[in-house]
């Protein structure tokens, strides 16, 4: 069981890390050749996206896992009546979006960019219809497919984004067949607007590489409403979560931005990326687990391969926690250039956010193989509520520009989360890790205690302090990860 589970996440893992490591590796360069401001425009243009596509997403891609392992339906009729949908409700955003243009670009604060929003709900349009067909590929085990297609899409958007820069920074303004790209994509938009330029097309590429996938796959005829409306109403209260997600997640950096200035937010955005390393980790183990999860639910002992694997997931997820901020002044220096350092302080704060939110995901699956996905609306608006009381204290003390209150919103808001559905699992449904609950308690403390000195001694020092950490868990789990490794 954990050896198939394993080989799915490495291969995943591939598809999802490399795109991410040259993410990492054009953050040095935007953070080195943009100014603070400049990039503060770049992370607030995705974060107001990621409300959107939360939006048009519907839920669908959790709603597809969940139905595609019942029994009754036809996996055919199921997608083809997601994509459909999917399809349906996206084209009639980027209609209208497309139509009011000027008057989204005033409201939003970009006026003198609407080429920017432009690109963005192409964007959103290629990455929403998407989202069904990538699922497809992880439901049917295509995990290749699914790397390759990531790594490729990557590997082209990179290219454009060198290409842009290399021309901008050796100020090659001329017409050169070789540079009618640059010429053109210089003469609709800036160099901050190439970046969205050269996610089009790689959003572009990604719909020609799933294309196969609609055209064996769907068929209007398949369309179901009856399923279509059983399909909504379990995944609205998932994508009313996703929203709740996006707000707690985007609205620090909406609110830095216009509250304090481009250039904090600047810092404060490239910072906050750092802090991502977290999500990526959270991200890779959801990628291989979460199928696993459903298709493991109806098993009679499948309460015990979701508590095993949840523990493993924080016990990794703590070692990774202190491997990155344990060592982060080298972090910083390898990844964001000296005028972003500023912000340093959220780090740890983020991150530990993100792995409350990681492990809330991993027990999410208790409401979600019980058709019951409005608990984590409930649980969601809970954490939105403690977003906006942040953040509102953060408005109120704009005088003081201090940008650690939202950050420590975040770490509040997931925590509070986590802790919630914590207790309703236990009262309701399984009791995810409770006899563990004093190991955990345990390492999550051993952890922090470890982050925060390790920042205030020499390198040499750190790494013994580190080892000795690793050393303690590895003594204490050891029958835990040998048997991880027999269990097929």
């Amino acid at each position: 069981m954990y050896k198939k589970l394993a080989i799915q996440t490495i291969i995943y893992s591939i598809g999802l890390i490399f795109p991410k490591i040259v993410n990492y590796f054009f953050l040095k360069i935007f953070t080195e050749f943009l100014k603070r401001e400049e990039f503060s425009l770049y992370t607030d243009m995705y974060s107001l996206s990621f409300l959107i596509i939360g939006f048009l997403s519907l839920g669908l891609e959790n709603t597809y896992f969940r139905f595609i392992y019942k029994k009754n339906y036809n996996k055919k009729v199921i997608f083809s009546t997601g994509i459909i949908m999917q399809l349906l409700i996206t084209s009639i955003f980027f209609i209208i979006s497309t139509f009011l243009i000027k008057e989204i670009s005033d409201i939003s604060g970009y006026k003198n960019h609407p080429e920017y929003l432009s690109m963005f709900f192409l964007i959103i349009f290629f990455d929403t219809i998407c989202i069904l067909p990538m699922a497809w590929l992880r439901v049917n085990n295509k995990a290749i497919y699914y790397a390759s297609v990531n790594v490729i899409n990557i590997l082209i958007q990179s290219f454009f984004i060198i290409y842009m820069f290399y021309c901008y920074k050796n100020n090659l303004f001329c017409y050169k067949s070789y540079f009618y790209v640059f010429n053109f994509v210089n003469s609709i938009t800036d160099k901050t607007g190439s970046i969205f330029f050269s996610n089009v097309i790689s959003s572009v590429t990604n719909l020609f590489l799933v294309f196969p996938i609609f055209l064996k796959e769907v068929r209007i005829k398949k369309f179901n409403k009856i399923l279509a409306k059983k399909m909504l109403n379990y995944g609205i209260p998932i994508m009313l979560g996703t929203i709740a997600f996006s707000i707690n997640e985007n609205m620090d950096k909406v609110l830095i931005k216009r509250w304090i200035s481009d250039e904090i937010n600047g810092a404060y955005s490239a910072c906050y990326k750092i802090a991502s390393f977290m999500s990526l980790y959270v991200r890779i183990f959801r990628l291989g687990v979460e199928p696993f999860f459903f298709k493991k639910s109806l098993d009679s002992n499948a309460r015990y391969y979701y508590e095993e694997i949840t523990y493993i997931f924080i016990l990794l997820g703590l070692i990774f926690y202190v491997l990155i901020c344990g060592n982060l002044s080298i972090f910083m220096k390898l990844l964001i250039d000296k005028k972003y350092h500023i912000a340093i302080s959220i780090i740890p704060i983020i991150m530990m956010g993100n792995l409350f939110l990681g492990i809330y995901n991993n027990l999410s699956i208790s409401y979600k193989i019980i058709d019951k996905p409005i608990i984590g609306t409930y649980i969601s608006l809970i954490g939105v509520l403690i977003t906006f009381l942040f953040n509102i204290i953060f408005i109120i003390n704009i005088s003081n520009k201090n940008f650690m209150i939202p950050a420590w919103g975040t770490f509040t808001s997931y925590g509070c989360m986590l802790f919630t559905l914590f207790i309703w699992g236990k009262g309701n449904l399984l009791n995810f890790c409770i006899k563990k609950t004093k190991n955990i308690i345990f390492y999550f403390i051993f952890s922090i205690f470890l982050v925060f000195i390790t920042n205030k001694n020499k390198l040499e020092l750190n790494i013994i302090l580190q080892f000795l950490y690793f050393l303690t868990i590895f003594f204490l789990e050891k029958r835990r990860f040998i048997n991880l490794i027999k269990i097929k």
